[in-house]
């Protein structure tokens, strides 16, 4: 398991960097940062038809990207030991928060008596 985490961020960062090459080289409607960066050369390097190419292969490579994203989402999310295991959902308090029971009154009943009065200093 720990193999396949390790070859799926390889892949992962491997597709994001492939991912921000192929969007730098594409051939932009301005000519903006792609031609600072060799539009020109990418598109001698694949024909005329450059933008097909390198649009298909975003395409690819955007998918191959997302679907490393989602399967190493799924494999963390399983996780052999987590913080919390340790931790139970049960919803009783644990015996050393819960209040000592005194004989003859129900601690279940909710309370009756009224909250003392604040005392006001004099100026």
């Amino acid at each position: 398991m720990l193999v396949l985490k390790a070859l799926l961020i390889v892949v992962l960062v491997l597709c994001s960097l492939l991912l921000i090459g192929l969007v730098l080289l594409q051939k932009s409607k301005s000519e903006g940062l792609g031609l600072a960066f060799g539009a020109g050369a990418g598109e001698s390097l694949f024909g005329a038809r450059a933008g097909n190419v390198l649009s298909k292969a975003t395409v690819v490579v955007g998918c191959v990207f997302m679907a490393c994203a989602l399967a190493l989402g799924s494999l963390f999310a399983q996780g052999e030991a987590t913080l919390m295991d340790g931790v139970s959902s049960d919803p009783v308090m644990p015996a050393a928060v819960q209040p000592a029971p005194i004989d003859g009154l129900d601690l279940g009943a909710p309370a009756t008596t009224e909250a003392p009065a604040l005392e006001i200093p004099a100026e």
